[in-house]
């Protein structure tokens, strides 16, 4: 019955894609239809990506090689307001569009006001890509939203995306997600720039990046651990949340990986929003040597207190990302439901704990009672694991 539903759900996701060019109207160029080979020395790249902050710190590696591939033009990038603030100030980004489509939006508000505000933030954006008149639009995201409805509505000549897209008929070149669970997400986003007349030594460039943290951000770390400078002090992070609960590990594993770190460092427990916050309360309480930062840095904030850290550690979520983008160890616990090679930071000091079960990846967003893909990892492995 599975199989027929997947086969069914799949014929049904294939019609849709060879309907919507013709619900869309006649391409509009006339003449040749333009593609990817023929950009010699594009004057703006438009980059898509309207999911969550890992994503986006992912689909930064990308930059490296358009800097290197085309020194003269000027890069955009549309994304949501949730991880908008992951390439505003980034030096390779020069404009930023802001797009928070319903489908990720994991704000408390009803489906119908979020739809509202994704057609009210699509209408500004739209406005502005169309005035900068862009050259390319290359879609980061391998499934719906996309966003290449956005580059065929803003009249973009080329754009590029994945053949697995929704809306890939309006696209003028289409690259195959490969099927391996095993192909890291920066590389299966890479696969779109190998369409561009782009040298193959390039690609080695790929790197996630962020922007240097400022003084400020510095301020912040300095604050929230009570000191004048970051050169006499060690610390390590424990980042405990991530954007959902099945990936979540039990308060006393992160109490009891608290106890053993706090004896030769200060640790400092960063996280967001209310429940978070209250979770780091209940691990800490009673321990020295340990900061509740949640809710307290600012992203940027963030950002530098990791880049300075010593070690990270975590579960599934974007805070292995950000480690390895500023080049901080950091040692991770991940779960089989979306696959690991696929979604694992790909830092040189990143270092990711699993359980290898026959039913992973079961792809399941919500995974299962059982995670036996988390389970019976215990705090010892991650303070042994540490480079």
């Amino acid at each position: 019955m599975k199989n027929l539903y997947r086969a069914a759900r799949k014929a049904g996701i294939g019609l849709l894609r060879s309907l919507i060019p013709i619900a869309y109207g006649v391409p509009f160029q006339k003449g040749r239809r333009i593609s990817a080979k023929d950009v010699k020395a594009p004057k703006r790249i438009l980059l898509l990506n309207g999911a969550h902050i890992g994503d986006v710190v992912i689909a930064t590696s990308l930059l490296p090689i358009l800097r290197a591939a085309y020194p003269d033009a000027e890069v955009g990038f549309a994304t949501a307001s949730w991880s908008q603030m992951v390439i505003r100030n980034h030096p390779d980004i020069r404009y930023t569009h802001c797009i928070d489509h319903w489908r990720y939006n994991r704000g408390t508000d009803n489906i119908q006001h979020k739809k509202r505000h994704y057609q009210e933030t699509l209408r500004r954006a739209m406005q502005e890509i169309k005035d900068l008149h862009y050259d390319v639009a290359i879609s980061l995201f391998t499934h719906h939203p996309d966003f290449l409805d956005v580059a065929w509505s803003a009249r973009i000549p080329v754009r590029i995306g994945f053949s697995k897209s929704i809306f890939a008929g309006l696209a003028t070149d289409v690259v195959v997600d490969p099927d391996s669970p095993f192909v890291p997400q920066g590389a299966r986003l890479a696969a779109t720039l190998r369409v561009l007349p782009i040298e193959e030594e390039l690609f080695s460039l790929r790197r996630s990046t962020l922007p240097p943290s400022n003084p400020a951000a510095e301020a912040e770390v300095y604050a929230v651990l009570g000191v004048s400078s970051l050169k006499d002090i060690h610390y390590r992070i424990i980042h405990m949340g991530t954007g959902a609960a099945q990936r979540e590990l039990d308060p006393w594993f992160w109490r009891e990986l608290a106890e053993k770190l706090r004896r030769g460092h200060r640790v400092l427990f960063t996280g967001h929003g209310a429940r978070e916050h209250q979770k780091i309360e209940q691990v800490i309480h009673g321990l020295g040597n340990c900061v509740n930062a949640c809710n307290v840095l600012s992203w940027e904030g963030f950002v530098a207190a990791v880049r300075h850290a010593e070690v990270l550690y975590g579960v599934e979520s974007m805070a292995g990302h950000v480690a390895g983008a500023v080049g901080t160890k950091c040692v991770v616990v991940y779960g089989g439901t979306a696959g690991v090679g696929r979604w694992r930071p790909e830092g040189n000091g990143s270092l990711v704990m699993t359980n290898h079960v026959p039913c992973a990846p079961c792809l399941r967003v919500e995974g299962c009672a059982a995670m036996h893909c988390m389970k019976n990892i215990r705090p010892d492995d991650l303070v042994n694991l540490h480079v």
